[in-house]
Parts: structure tokens; sequence; C-alpha cells
């Protein structure tokens, strides 16, 4: 007769190790799989977030443009036709206003070949010639670990008998350096202001 207190057998120990290990194994491949859904997620809302505070930057910044504080004229850079010069050749854009701590002279471009997009504030004088070549400039989206792959601008001139404004579409696409699957692409239109007839800042003063 066998004792009630015999232990198990080797058998039925490695069949019991089996079965840990498998439902170790599942309950593991699960917990990955969530963390990695989740560090994917995690990395797609940074760039949705970079691309869109970058883009409520230049809607908020263009929409200044122009502006005077004495109210006399719209503010151009000299040598431009619109309170906004655009160089489609370059992927960028120049513009000028009044800001409460002095005259500011501003540049957005698309720099292709390093996949960034970079914005420059300035006090010093731009013209047409000077503009858009923003060699200290920051980059607006976080480049070590988002590249911008694509920036177009579309500049439309818009008239009525009164005045003279500009529709500007820009096109920005970017993606995650190290997953080219994690990508974004978005457009946003601004229709500049028209503060006044517009004057160049070669002879604004002041």
């Amino acid at each position: 007769m066998k004792s009630a207190n015999q232990g198990f057998s080797l058998i039925e120990l490695l069949i019991a190790s089996s079965v840990g290990l498998i439902a170790i194994g599942v309950v593991g491949s699960v917990f990955l799989s969530g963390y990695q859904a989740a560090n994917k997620r995690s990395l797609e809302l940074l760039l949705q977030q970079d691309v869109n505070d970058a883009f409520r930057l230049i809607k908020e910044d263009v929409l200044r443009a122009g502006y005077v504080s004495s109210g006399a004229s719209s503010l151009i850079i000299s040598g431009a036709s619109n309170v906004v010069y655009v160089n489609p050749a370059n992927n960028c854009l120049s513009y000028a206003y009044d800001s409460p701590d002095g005259r500011r002279y501003n540049e957005l471009m698309y720099k292709g070949k390093d996949k960034k997009l970079v914005y420059r504030v300035s006090s010093a004088i731009k013209t047409i010639a000077t503009a858009c070549n923003p060699t200290d400039a920051y980059s607006l989206i976080y480049d070590k670990q988002i590249s911008v792959n694509q920036f177009d601008i579309e500049n439309k001139p818009i008239s009525s008998a009164s005045a003279t404004s500009q529709l500007i579409k820009i096109t920005l696409a970017a993606h995650l350096k190290n997953d080219d699957a994690v990508s974004t692409a978005k457009s946003i239109q601004i229709k500049t202001r028209n503060w006044h007839n517009p004057i160049s800042t070669a002879s604004a003063t002041r």
C-alpha cells in the first residue's frame, strides 16, 4: 500500500514546470506587446504634438507680420511686395513686425539636407537679399528624434478694392528618425493681415 505522503514523481514535476514556464511566457509576451504598443503611442503623440506646436507658433507669428506700432502702415522687408516675403526656392518665409520690446525680423526655413525646420528672430534689418539665410536659427521640431521630410509653401495674393492680402498654405510632413512608419503630414492656411498700405522697412522709422 502506497504512503499518502509520497512526493511528486520526476515526470509530474517536469510537467508542472513546463506548464509554469508556458504561463510565464504568455504573460511576459502580453506584457511586452503592451509595453511596445504604449511606447509607440507615446512616440506618435510626441510627433503629433511637435508638429501641432510648430504650426501654432507659425500661425500666430505670421498673423503679426506687417504690424507697425505707429499704425501708419503695414511693414514689409525691403524689396518685398507683401508683408510676408515667400521664397519658394529656399522653402522660406521672412517678415517683420513691431513687438513691445522692439522691431523683429523673422525667418522660417526648411533645410532639406538636414531634414530640419528652423526659425530665427533677429533685430537686425533684413532685405530680400539677406533674408532666408538663418545661420544661427533653432529647430522648431525636436530634431534629435524627428526628421522633417517635407515643407512646402504656397502663396496666393488676395486683392480687393480696399486691401491686398495673402493666403499662405504650408504643408509639413515628418517622421520619427528610428521608425519611418510613425509619420504625419499636415497642412494649414493662413490669411495675412493687411494693417495699412504697405511700406518698406528701408523707409520705416521708429
